[in-house]
């Protein structure tokens, strides 16, 4: 599991288009182990957000084959 700033770094864009992923239902993750809803909003704010790894080389394969 990878924090956000870990998974933008990885995919080279900025941590704020990784919560955009996230919120659009593009990238899967866990926020204190409950699955975030895409468009969702969601209680209380804070907390950790972690996005599973095999998300992220997923991602980052079709970033790779559309560039």
């Amino acid at each position: 599991m990878l924090r956000v700033k870990e998974v933008a770094d990885r995919l080279k864009v900025h941590p704020a288009t990784v919560y955009r992923w996230i919120n659009e239902g593009r990238l899967p993750a866990l926020r204190y182990g409950q699955p975030i809803e895409p468009g969702a909003a969601q209680p209380g704010g804070g907390g950790s957000i972690r996005v599973p790894e095999g998300a992220v080389a997923a991602a980052d394969a079709a970033n790779q084959i559309a560039a």
